[in-house]
C-alpha cells in the first residue's frame, strides 16, 4: 500500500523525467537522486518508471539549514541545463499526489510573473480505491496528451 505522499514528472524535450520526491523535516518536497528517464514515446516505459518512484515513498531528509546552500537540482545533471528556472521555462510538468487515499493528477501552468503554479481548474481527483497502476496509467495519458 502506498502512502500519502507527492511526486513530480516533468517532460523536458522528448524525455520524461521523474526524480524521487523527498519531504523535508520541515514538510516541504525537494527532489533529489535518483531520477528515473523515460522516452517520451515508450509509454509502458514512463509507466514502469513513476511506478518505481512512487513505489519508493518520499524519503525523509534534513531541511536545509538557513546558512546551508541549497542542493541543486538533479534534473540538470539530466538535461544539461545550466539553471533551473531555464529548464523550468521549457519543461512542461504535472504534480501527482495521494492524500486520504486518492490520486491527484495536476498539471502546472506558467505563472504571470515568472515560475509555475498549480493549474487546480485542469487537476483531477481519482477516487479511493483506484489502484497505484490505474492511476499511473491516467497521468501517464494525461501527460501524452498534454504533448
Amino acid at each position: 500500500m502506498i502512502e500519502d505522499g507527492l511526486w513530480l514528472v516533468f517532460l523536458f524535450r522528448k524525455q520524461i523525467l521523474i526524480p524521487t520526491m523527498a519531504r523535508t523535516k520541515a514538510g516541504y518536497y525537494m527532489g533529489i537522486e535518483p531520477v528515473e528517464v523515460a522516452d517520451l514515446h515508450n509509454q509502458e516505459a514512463i509507466e514502469s518508471a513513476i511506478l518505481r518512484i512512487v513505489k519508493k515513498g518520499n524519503p525523509v531528509v534534513p531541511t536545509p539549514q538557513g546558512g546551508t546552500k541549497f542542493p541543486k537540482s538533479p534534473l540538470l545533471k539530466y538535461t544539461k541545463m545550466k539553471s533551473i528556472s531555464s529548464f523550468d521555462r521549457i519543461a512542461k510538468s504535472w504534480q501527482f499526489a495521494k492524500r486520504d487515499g486518492a490520486f491527484l493528477i495536476v498539471p502546472y501552468k506558467p505563472r504571470v510573473d515568472r515560475g509555475k503554479e498549480e493549474d487546480t481548474e485542469r487537476g483531477e481527483a481519482i477516487p479511493v480505491g483506484v489502484s497505484l497502476e490505474t492511476a499511473v496509467h491516467r497521468l501517464v495519458e494525461r501527460v501524452l496528451v498534454g504533448t
